[in-house]
């Protein structure tokens, strides 16, 4: 998924992840990713379980964010300018928000994979995979 985003000629070498957490009342302010030490490689980010609203501002707090919609399964990649950008994550939609669930429930329901499922109807990850050096 980086390749696209990547500077001519370079290969994306993923060296780190960040793994983040939401339950159904977590948030996630808006914040800047700048610790790497080259800001020209890209973030690859991946949503699972519910959806939130991601917000995707500007290079300062003052500017208006633009809202979206993350859904399971969808990826975000975060590159060029996007980088120099604030972004967080206001709200996840829990179990009661999703209508995306009813299509899982046939999917999840033996035995086993009941714990899958009432994981999924109240939480978010978030993986973001990113080039360190």
């Amino acid at each position: 998924m980086a390749i696209p985003a990547m500077p001519s000629g370079e290969e994306f070498k993923p060296e780190a992840a960040i793994v983040n957490y939401y339950g159904p009342s977590d948030m996630l302010g808006g914040h800047v990713d700048d610790m790497e030490a080259d800001w020209t490689k890209p973030i690859v980010s991946i949503s699972l379980g519910c959806k939130c609203i991601f917000l995707l501002g500007g290079k300062t707090r003052d500017e208006v964010p633009t809202a979206m919609f993350l859904r399971s399964g969808d990826i975000v990649l975060m590159a060029g300018e996007a980088r120099e950008r604030f972004h967080g994550v206001p709200r996840i939609f829990t179990e009661s928000d999703q209508q995306e669930i009813p299509a899982l429930i046939s999917q999840l329901s033996s035995g086993d994979d009941v714990f899958i499922l009432e994981y999924i109807k109240n939480s978010r990850i978030n993986i973001n995979i990113r080039q360190v050096y």
